[in-house]
């Protein structure tokens, strides 16, 4: 019969057919009838929202309907829109997976937003308790009046999940639209699904821990292919599909390169710290060696330290607030830093008091005071390796991170211990109370500047993959992109972070002793070089410090190419 329609008739039929688009709609208009009205002929935004509640043991939950998600972005824009979010704000993203077999190929479209952990890693960083997590519902909230603009949580967060606003300087998330939920009504993302791809359910937290315990290096428990480890935090969304998600599959931003943020005050400050923190315990070590440069080490672990902490609160979003940091003590790394190198210029600004006023301390409570100088900084170093050690990122693993930090308070503090003690010793008539010092720190500046450089520059044999494995584990392609970027738009700074290093950590020390060492040694020169050396050193960690942030690519949810 369609043969002997007119092309008229066959018009007025296609337009009997609604498009998604207007099902959407005249679902949306009938939602507002009453249940009378209604009947059962239409399902209601109701029922994409549990029956009951939580119950004990249990929490709200996203759930999603891979099957059903056309990718098409909706809940991207309901979100935006209803939580009146700015305009480069989102709290919901789309990502995207394929597949790498050519015989049965995949894609698969990915819709993701705040997964309200059972163990939330935003909440356990947070060095303010600016999170809280619903005893009865299960959600992760934000209290953004609480928030200091630290943003640590969008670092201690595996799926990204925390934003940072630097209008408002404070971090936002998704909070499951919990004042939706109350009324009765369903999330915006809900809400604005066509195809019903978004729910929201009721899981036993017990089940999700047991999966997420089950995790191993070689099976990681995921969301879906190429998420983070699950056993991290035990995410609550639960992702289904009828179709079978290959492990293979990769991301659409899998080879994405682009450069995280570089952080330069918390830079500053992690390379002040490890100089005050180095330069104290190289004179605790060398003791009676630098007699003459006690009083100026002391000053300048001082002043050191105490800019150090000033540059940390140029970090916040709201300096103003920066007192609440100490909240968190209990569960936060950057609550237990922030304390201990705050004893650290205490003790020092004591110990500093008592010098410059000549006052003899008692016997017994010299040697104490410096020990206690030295064992709050050394504390404080830790607590700033365990602070990125703590996100999980491969490139901020301990061991790494470790070695990095302890370098780093080697060769600043060691440099600059050099330079006062020539420095003063020149100031005094001569090189005499510093030649017992030149020779070791010239030693440790030289063998901590080339070790550290090499585990620096160790990264890079990440770049090449083998052609035949394009699906790497996560860990691994989280370093295979430092290494791209280390090599590719961030090369320019590492070369320069090279060339500073090499000078002002070998080649200066080196002729600095040959010219201390010499028989009518040039006084001034050597001072300039003792000056030149940690100042180019300085620079050369500095640089360091900022690709340490910069190359940093963490594990994540699929996205997009970007």
């Amino acid at each position: 019969m369609s043969d002997l329609l007119t092309p008229l008739d066959r018009f007025l039929r296609e337009q009997q057919d609604l498009t998604p688009v207007e099902r959407f709609a005249q679902r949306h208009a009938a939602d507002q009838l009453s249940d009378s009205q209604l009947g059962d002929t239409l399902p209601r935004y109701r029922d994409l929202l549990p029956g009951a509640g939580p119950g004990p043991g249990e929490q709200y939950a996203f759930d999603v309907d891979l099957d059903a998600c056309s990718g098409c972005k909706a809940c991207v824009s309901a979100c935006h829109s209803l939580n009146g979010l700015d305009e480069a704000e989102t709290w919901r993203s789309v990502g995207l997976l394929h597949g790498l077999d050519p015989v049965a190929p995949q894609l698969q479209t990915v819709t993701t937003a705040c997964h309200h952990c059972v163990d939330p890693a935003c909440l356990n960083g947070c060095p303010v308790d600016a999170y809280e997590k619903d005893p009865i519902t299960g959600i992760v909230a934000h209290l953004d009046d609480q928030c200091i603009g630290c943003q640590y949580c969008t670092l201690m967060c595996p799926y990204e999940v925390p934003v940072y606003d630097a209008g408002r300087g404070i971090v936002r998330k998704c909070d499951l639209c919990r004042d939706r939920l109350n009324v009765g009504e369903a999330p915006a993302c809900v809400q604005g699904c066509p195809t019903d791809a978004i729910s929201v359910t009721v899981v036993s937290t017990l089940e999700l821990v047991a999966q997420a315990r089950a995790s191993t290096a070689s099976r990681p428990t995921t969301l879906v292919p190429t998420a983070p480890d699950s056993s991290i935090t035990v995410p609550s969304t639960r992702y289904r599909s009828a179709r079978p998600l290959a492990s293979s599959m990769v991301a659409g931003d899998q080879y994405s390169l682009q450069p995280a943020h570089g952080h330069t005050p918390l830079a500053v400050m992690l390379v002040l710290t490890q100089l005050a923190v180095g330069t104290a315990a190289l004179a605790l070590v060398l003791g009676d060696r630098i007699t003459v440069a006690r009083s100026w080490s002391v000053a300048v672990t001082l002043l050191v330290g105490v800019v150090a902490l000033g540059a940390s609160v140029g970090h916040l979003g709201r300096p103003w607030y920066a007192w609440r940091a100490v909240l968190g003590v209990g569960h936060s790394w950057l609550s237990r830093e922030i304390v201990a190198f705050g004893v650290f210029a205490g003790l020092t600004a004591l110990d500093a008091a008592a010098t410059a006023a000549g006052t003899r301390l008692p016997a017994w409570l010299a040697p104490v005071l410096a020990d206690a100088v030295v064992a709050a900084g050394v504390v404080g170093v830790v607590c700033s390796v365990l602070i990125y050690a703590a996100t999980r990122r491969r490139w901020w693993r301990a061991p790494r991170t470790g070695a990095l930090f302890g370098a780093s308070a080697l060769v600043t503090g060691g440099a600059t211990l050099l330079a006062v003690s020539v420095a003063s010793a020149a100031g005094a008539g001569g090189l005499v109370g510093a030649r017992g010092a030149v020779r070791p720190l010239v030693g440790l500046v030289v063998v901590a500047s080339l070790l550290k450089l090499v585990l620096e520059l160790s990264v890079l044999r990440h770049r090449h993959l083998p052609s035949e494995d394009r699906a790497l584990e996560p860990a691994a392609m989280e370093l295979h992109r430092t290494a791209r970027l280390l090599s590719g738009d961030l090369a320019p700074q590492l070369s320069r972070r090279v060339i500073a290093g090499v000078f002002g950590g070998v080649i200066l020390p080196l002729v600095l002793l040959a010219a201390a060492s010499s028989a009518t040694p040039t006084v001034p020169a050597i001072v300039m070089l003792a000056l030149a050396s940690p100042a180019l050193i300085v620079v050369a960690e500095l640089t360091e410090r900022r690709l340490f942030f910069l190359a940093m690519s963490g594990p994540r949810m699929p996205g997009v190419l970007r």
